[in-house]
C-alpha cells in the first residue's frame, strides 16, 4: 500500500473542511500511511500563532490529526540524509519527541491562552513558542539571501550539491562516493515542471518510489 507525506495546505484544509477529514481516514481504512515532515509542522505552528484566539479550534483539528499520527514524524532532514547516507550527522539538538512535545501543546489545549501557557511547563522546549512566525520569518529571510548570493556566482564556478554532500564529512575524510547528483534530482525536478508549467501531482506527495523522499531531503540545503 501506498505511504503519502501529506502537504501543508492538504492538512490546512483539514482545519476547515470536514471532508478532508473524511478522505484521509478513508485513505487509511484502504491501507495508506502518512508520514509526517517536521519542516511541515512549524508551518502549521507558525499559522496557530498567526491564528491566535480566533482561528485557534480550526487549528487544533489539524495537531489532533498529527498527535494521532506522531508515530510517523521523519526525522529533521540533516539527520534523515545522514542516516540514508550511513552518516550520523546533526546541527540541531530537536529530537523527535520534541515534535510530539509541540503537537501536544496544540492538541492538549483547550483555548490559545492555555497553549501558550504550556511553554512554561515543566520539561517543555519551546519556549518561544509564541514567537514561532519572527523566527520562521528571520530563518527563511536568511535562507533566501543565501541562495541569492549562490545564484550570483558564476556559473559552474560553485557546485551547492557538491559542497553540500562533504558537509557529511566524517572525521575530516570528505564524504566518498556522493557526488551531488541525487540533491540535484529534486532540483531538476522542479526545473522541469516549471518549463513545462505543470502542477506537482498531487499535494499528498506519494514517497513509495523515493520521489517525495529526494524532495524532503533536498530540503536541508535551506532548513536544518
Amino acid at each position: 500500500m501506498p505511504t503519502y507525506l501529506p502537504d501543508t495546505n492538504v492538512l490546512i484544509d483539514l482545519g476547515r473542511n470536514p471532508a478532508v477529514q473524511t478522505k484521509l481516514d478513508n485513505a487509511e481504512q484502504s491501507g495508506s500511511k502518512f508520514v509526517i515532515a517536521p519542516s511541515m509542522m512549524t508551518e502549521l505552528t507558525v499559522g496557530v500563532v498567526k491564528g491566535g484566539a480566533t482561528y485557534f479550534e480550526q487549528n487544533k483539528k489539524i495537531f489532533t490529526w498529527l498527535q494521532t499520527h506522531s508515530d510517523a514524524i521523519l526525522d529533521l532532514p540533516r539527520p534523515f540524509i545522514g542516516k540514508t547516507l550511513g552518516f550520523q550527522s546533526k546541527w540541531s539538538q530537536v529530537e523527535t519527541h520534541h515534535h510530539v512535545q509541540r503537537v501536544g501543546m496544540v492538541a492538549n489545549s483547550q483555548t490559545f491562552d492555555e497553549f501558550l501557557k504550556r511553554k512554561h511547563d515543566a520539561g517543555n522546549v519551546w519556549s518561544d513558542i509564541d514567537k514561532a512566525a519572527q523566527i520562521h520569518d528571520a530563518q527563511v529571510n536568511e535562507e533566501f539571501t543565501a541562495l541569492e548570493k549562490f545564484a550570483k556566482l558564476p556559473q559552474g564556478t560553485f557546485d551547492v550539491a557538491a559542497e553540500f554532500c562533504k558537509t557529511f564529512a566524517a572525521g575530516g575524510v570528505s564524504t566518498p562516493n556522493y557526488s551531488g547528483s541525487i540533491f540535484r534530482l529534486p532540483l531538476n525536478m522542479a526545473r522541469h515542471r516549471s518549463r513545462r508549467s505543470e502542477p506537482e501531482p498531487s499535494h499528498g506527495r506519494m514517497i513509495e518510489d523515493g520521489t517525495a523522499t529526494s524532495s524532503y531531503s533536498f530540503i536541508l540545503l535551506t532548513r536544518r
